[in-house]
């Protein structure tokens, strides 16, 4: 009984990090008037001036993530996680779709 607690909460403390979301940067080319909440890319983006966060559930940036964050929010002038940022070309790939 003990090792299937064990077991449990081992496996529960796993599943737990495993679905814990990363922390995504959008710098705005041009900053908030007022600070804003918005809903992008199935996240809640907290937004004050030229800088809003969120964290979603995927661990890379991508170029398909930041149009649906830039339809919202307008254009970017950068795209990033804690670890990697889009590159100049990416970023203007996704700027195309931007919310004027």
């Amino acid at each position: 009984m003990i090792r299937t607690f064990t077991a449990t909460a081992a496996a529960l403390a796993f599943a737990g990090t495993a679905f814990a979301g990363t922390a995504f940067t959008a710098k705005l080319e041009t900053p908030m008037p007022k600070a804003e909440k918005i809903v992008a890319a199935k996240a809640l983006w907290n937004c004050a001036e030229d800088t809003c966060s969120a964290t979603l559930d995927r661990k890379t940036v991508r170029v398909s993530t930041c149009k649906r964050v830039a339809k919202e929010l307008g254009k970017l002038a950068e795209f990033s996680n804690e670890t990697e940022a889009l590159s100049d070309a990416d970023l203007e790939r996704c700027n195309a779709v931007a919310k004027s």
